[in-house]
């Protein structure tokens, strides 16, 4: 018969390592075939993984955590990763605290019992509209208090540079 399948999803797991460099800043280090070192950027293929239009990728963020304090993802899905549309690259700011989250396109759906896992759905749109920030909570620090969470912005235009307080 002609029936429309149903949307399947392929899985990509993407182990995060967190360690701290001398100055004592954060730095994340992905390993997967989906992060392009050069653009700093996951860029997700329908075609290359045998996939249908309608089909969805599912993102298992794996932490790694080497930096000694204990970094977890928040509990709440929503507060682990913030999604914005990205506009050009060298414009696209990632989302913060302040940002309203548009999780149409890429939405974090579960966050682990023991909080080390984050797993995200994207339905792979263009790729370079849009801009994610990924969260974690330190030891002892409040998980629902954003403006404590140590961030993590791929792809941001200011990714090396940082913000200037």
């Amino acid at each position: 018969g002609n029936q429309m399948t149903r949307p399947k999803a392929v899985m990509h797991e993407v182990p995060l390592r967190a360690t701290k460099d001398e100055r004592g800043e954060y730095q994340f280090q992905p390993e997967s075939e989906l992060w392009d070192e050069s653009e700093h950027d996951f860029s997700f293929h329908k075609d290359r993984h045998g996939m249908s239009a309608h089909d969805y990728h599912l993102v298992e963020f794996t932490l790694d955590d080497q930096t000694g304090d204990e970094l977890k993802f928040p509990p709440t899905p929503h507060d682990a990763m913030w999604v914005a549309e990205g506009g050009k690259r060298s414009e696209r700011v990632c989302p913060d605290m302040h940002t309203v989250s548009d999780y149409e396109v890429m939405e974090p759906i579960c966050v682990s019992e023991d909080r080390r896992r984050l797993i995200v759905r994207n339905d792979n749109p263009r790729k370079e509209d849009w801009a994610f920030t990924l969260n974690f909570v330190k030891r002892g620090e409040d998980p629902t208090d954003r403006a404590r969470h140590v961030n993590w912005d791929p792809g941001g235009s200011n990714h090396n540079g940082g913000t200037i307080g």
